[in-house]
């Protein structure tokens, strides 16, 4: 074999080593498409959102304590109405009844005290006489009759009085009821509602309320939404709020918070789903005329505001297990729990890498997330795709940027700004 014929042998066997070499080491992962955006010093609102449904401020449910068939009903809903106006009429047939019986036995009662009371004055007369005449040898039978028939006569004029307080307790109670069967207005407002028809039967009862309509005003209403407990802690009573009503989009309308409830509304118990909520209620300034009673609407309340601080879009901070101090994560957790396992933070992207910062966070609006600490305005930081930032991301990955633009068919893919 030829010196030259063992030269290219030798060429041959290093370039088919040199392959099967290069053809080992791992190949360089291509670079993960994200979303960007800058960090910007913006003014950051917390609000508290929730929905609810208008009320009147002040409704009043009237009823009757009488039972009887409704015969009369002047008003219908939406009827504005003024206290004391006569709003319907419980037929009376039995209770005009028994306030005539009453008063026929308290008048009957008077009489017997009448005539008792003039009994008692002439006895009284007689005993006095007797005892006179008689002076000091007077007839002991005479004085003690005259006397047993004054005490009689006091004792009945006692009772008839009795009586007559009696039957005069039983007029009043009886007139009270007869009163009752005509309904009358207990405040200004207007008609929200009606749940009795003429001719139906009104069941009166202490114990349970038949309400035959309800009255409400207008010219003061609340929104009453649920607040969930992470929240609550935020809201004070006076705090503004913007309100948007459903029904009524183009229609502004501030209000003012009025009461926190302190008993929880609370759904789905005991469950992994359960919700913790609060009742607040949510006073309109000026509710406008078209707003009616039920009608769905938006609460804004803005609980706190940070002017000029440094913020990224919210979903650019996620959430990951706490990295070790050699710059890997950690394994072995605190034993406080697991909130001590994870750390926010921040995909810092710079010449095509991603790299992973820790921050600090503050208050939040609907869209940013204040950034206290671990990050500067105009640092550039991943916002997504959320799989990719949530999980699949690492620390030192080359990224490029995808800005957006469609890809032309069959052609090469649109340009992308590289980092």
């Amino acid at each position: 074999m030829t010196v030259r014929r063992w030269i290219v042998a030798v060429l041959v066997v290093l370039v088919v080593v040199g392959m099967a070499v290069a053809s080992l080491r791992p190949r360089p992962e291509p670079p993960v498409e994200v979303q960007t955006a800058k960090a910007a010093r913006m003014t950051v609102t917390r609000s508290v959102r929730s929905a609810g449904k208008l009320e009147p401020h002040h409704k009043v449910n009237v009823s009757s304590n009488i039972t009887g068939v409704l015969i009369d009903l002047s008003v219908g809903i939406g009827s504005v109405v003024k206290k004391g106006q006569y709003l319907g009429q419980i037929e009376t047939t039995r209770y005009l009844a028994v306030v005539q019986q009453t008063r026929a036995r308290l008048q009957a009662a008077e009489s017997d005290i009448v005539r008792e009371e003039a009994t008692l004055k002439r006895l009284r007369n007689v005993m006095q006489r007797i005892e006179k005449e008689s002076g000091n040898a007077f007839n002991v039978g005479e004085r003690e009759k005259a006397q047993t028939e004054v005490r009689v006569s006091e004792a009945q004029l006692e009772s008839l009085r009795s009586q007559a307080q009696s039957a005069r307790a039983a007029l009043r109670e009886n007139q009270t009821a007869l009163a009752w069967a005509t309904l009358k207005a207990p405040v200004d407002g207007t008609v929200l509602s009606t749940n009795h028809r003429v001719g139906e039967r009104i069941r009166g009862s202490d114990f349970s309320e038949d309400t035959v309509l309800v009255l409400g005003s207008m010219s003061t209403m609340d929104i009453k939404i649920e607040v969930g407990e992470h929240d609550v802690v935020h809201l004070k009573k006076g705090q503004r709020a913007r309100i948007e009503i459903d029904a009524l989009p183009n229609v502004p309308v501030e209000g003012e918070v009025t009461d926190i409830g302190r008993d929880a509304v609370i759904k789905n118990a005991g469950t992994d789903n359960e919700v913790i909520n609060y009742p607040v209620w949510v006073a309109l300034t000026k509710p406008p005329a078209a707003a009616l009673a039920g009608m769905s609407g938006q609460v804004t309340v803005d609980t706190e505001t940070h002017p000029e601080v440094v913020a990224v879009p919210i979903q650019a901070v996620t959430v990951r297990p706490r990295a070790a101090p050699d710059g890997g994560v950690a394994t072995k957790a605190p034993a406080t729990g697991r909130a001590d396992k994870l750390e926010k933070v921040v995909f810092v992207v710079k010449d095509g890498k991603a790299s992973r910062r820790r921050v600090t966070a503050g208050v939040s609006s609907e869209t940013h997330l204040e950034i206290l600490d671990g990050l500067q305005a105009g640092e550039e930081v991943v916002e997504g795709p959320y799989r990719v930032l949530a999980r699949e991301l690492k620390d030192g990955a080359a990224v490029k940027v995808d800005t957006g633009q469609p890809k032309k068919p069959g052609g090469p893919p649109a340009a992308t700004k590289g980092h």
